[in-house]
């Protein structure tokens, strides 16, 4: 409990915010400007005759008493000319929309957030963190304005921002030209509906993959709290009261296709089997054919727009900020995609990497985005064993479970203002993380604490967890855990595919106790040297990559931040590879899970600090 405390004092002094900006706004003409103006969301609509549609579903919802209250509102709001293009546009009028309707319209208009005004300086190319109050994203892209005045700000790349930035009493209001809409589709449509991936909108209706990205809501979650809040003590935590499904689909234009002599359907399963084999060729829906396998690649089972793939927040050392890295699991069962800052994805190390058209990527479906390739993306088993992946794999404890990405609790929860944390239930995320009932799990996240990406799950009582690691190919690898020593920590026994490695590890030992050995470094060879005595201890400093708000510096700075090195393993096959973690103490002491660390063996003689 004293770890929770000091955690909810820390989250009180941080002062980033996840999201940061373009600056692309900064270009734009500063006639679109406005100031605050004194009103309300609502109010703001009905005081002006340019909204009056807008603020007649307002009316006629009952919505108006929402949008005058206290909060954090985000308003889109479409003018007048707007709604008549929209009505003529589907051959309706104002008075054929039913109640439901009309609510679904304002809706798809306005966030909702527990602390954030999305004034334009949050923008960025991608979509937005909080979905609308239609449980929908927004995108957000850019553009030149061909009359010459800057950026122009486009919305579901369907509406342009004309007036930017009302500040109001509860919230920021955005005029722009054309009314939002949801999309119902699903990938395979949105594809379809583009045009320009006709081959690949093949492939994935022939491999029946599109059949398994349809899923939105998991009808069997049942949320034991229906408000979607838990009071433990003083405290409160978030649970979520729905269980959302999200994918995420890369595909090829046609002419990415063509540039690789791929013209038909029968040219890209030739083209796959040259990196998947000939097994079941003539089966296309068997997980083992190569066409299979190709557009398995594509496809990634949590929805993340272009802006969502890489970790933008302050816990990055500056110096590495181009260095940063995520590792995916695709749905080619055990296979990683590598996207690094810029999205380039899988890069090699002669700087060879495959792209995204960002100005046709974003593309919504009711769960998930398709994103366009400039080339073509496929596991190359010699390039990724022996290349791209060859190379120490960090990942977030909250990297590996898709739920977290898919319900907004990944890279989300720092600095929230209005709980002090999230729970989960042990179903939550049946595939990745396993936990007993005796285990009192909570995510939680500051960027003023120490921790790698500020999320951090920490776990409670007598615990009992297990990971799904992210899967590496064949080989020999350490494997390490990243965590902060503090005296609320316990004493875990720790378990790799459940066998015990060693003695159970006391995560109370400052790195400055001699069973450590931690100095600080001095720019000398000692530095090395103090390294190479801490391994033979069982112990690392943290990487000189994470950085911490909590005393401007990185964490291997920090004689508090440490890892543990678990062990050396030899995987023979790309397979599932668990960490378990049991508390072998007291209930009241508490694991904590930041990040795991997977090196090939042969690289240890070479790593470097970061």
């Amino acid at each position: 409990m004293n770890g929770i405390k000091h955690h909810i004092a820390a989250a009180v002094l941080a002062a980033a915010s996840l999201m940061g900006g373009m600056g692309c706004s900064e270009s734009m003409n500063d006639d679109s400007y406005y100031t605050f103006t004194g009103n309300t969301v609502a109010s703001f609509c009905s005081t002006d005759e340019s909204y009056s549609t807008f603020a007649s579903l307002l009316e006629d919802t009952g919505l108006d008493a929402l949008l005058a209250t206290y909060g954090h509102y985000t308003c889109f709001l479409p003018d007048d000319e707007a709604f008549a293009r929209y009505f003529a546009s589907i051959g309706r009028s104002y008075g054929d929309l039913t109640d439901e309707e009309k609510r679904e319209m304002v809706f798809n208009h306005v966030i909702k957030s527990a602390a954030t005004d999305y004034f334009s300086e949050h923008f960025e190319e991608g979509s937005l963190p909080e979905a609308n109050m239609n449980d929908k994203y927004v995108t957000i892209s850019y553009q030149s304005d061909p009359s010459g005045g800057g950026l122009t700000i486009n919305v579901n790349k369907t509406s342009r921002i004309t007036e930017k930035d009302i500040e109001v009493h509860n919230g920021v209001v955005h005029v722009i030209d054309n009314v939002l809409t949801s999309s119902e589709e699903f990938l395979l449509n949105v594809l379809e509906g583009e045009g320009r991936f006709t081959i690949f909108a093949e492939a994935l209706r022939m491999t029946h993959l599109n059949d398994s990205t349809e899923r939105i809501l998991d009808e069997s979650y049942v949320c034991p709290y229906p408000s979607g809040e838990v009071r433990k003590g003083e405290m409160t935590f978030k649970i979520p009261t729905v269980k959302r499904y999200g994918y995420t689909l890369f595909a090829e234009p046609d002419e990415v296709m063509r540039e690789a002599g791929i013209n038909s359907i029968d040219d890209l399963k030739a083209y796959a089997a040259r990196y998947y084999g000939n097994e079941d060729a003539d089966d296309p829906t068997s997980r083992d054919n190569a066409l299979n396998r190709f557009v398995a690649y594509h496809l990634l089972d949590r929805r993340m727009s272009t802006n969502s793939f890489v970790y933008n927040g302050a816990c990055t050392s500056a110096n590495f900020m181009s260095e940063r890295k995520e590792y995916y699991e695709t749905m080619y069962p055990f296979r990683l995609m590598e996207i690094k800052a810029g999205n380039k994805i899988n890069t090699r190390r002669d700087g060879i990497y495959v792209g995204l058209d960002e100005s046709n990527s974003n593309l919504s479906g009711v769960n998930g985005f398709v994103h366009s390739l400039t080339s073509m993306l496929v596991y190359d088993e010699d390039v990724m064993t022996n290349d791209v992946l060859n190379k120490r794999i960090r990942f977030d404890f909250y990297n590996v479970p898709p739920e977290l990405t898919n319900n907004n609790i990944r890279w989300q929860l720092a600095g929230m203002a209005d709980a002090s944390g999230y729970v989960i239930t042990n179903d939550f995320c049946p595939e990745h993380l396993f936990f007993s009932d005796e285990t009192e799990i909570t995510m939680w996240a500051s960027e003023s604490w120490t921790n790698f990406e500020a999320d951090e799950l920490k776990l409670n009582g007598w615990y009992d967890f297990r990971l799904r690691m992210l899967p590496v190919p064949p080989g020999s690898y350490e494997i390490r855990i990243g965590y902060r020593q503090e005296s609320w920590r316990g004493i875990a026994q720790i378990f790799v595919d459940d066998e015990i490695q060693g003695i159970p590890r006391d995560l109370r030992i400052a790195g400055t106790d001699p069973q450590v050995g931690w100095l600080p470094d001095t720019g000398t060879p000692t530095d090395a040297e103090n390294d190479k005595a801490m391994r033979n201890r069982g112990y690392m400093k943290a990487p000189a990559s994470i950085w911490t708000l909590q005393g401007q510096t990185t964490l291997r700075e920090k004689e508090t931040c440490l890892r543990i090195i678990i062990g050396q393993f030899n995987f023979q096959e790309y397979g599932a590879h668990y960490l378990r973690g049991k508390n072998v103490y007291a209930p009241d002491q508490e694991f904590h899970g930041d990040y795991i660390e997977i090196i090939p063996t042969s690289l240890l003689d070479t790593e470097d600090i970061y």
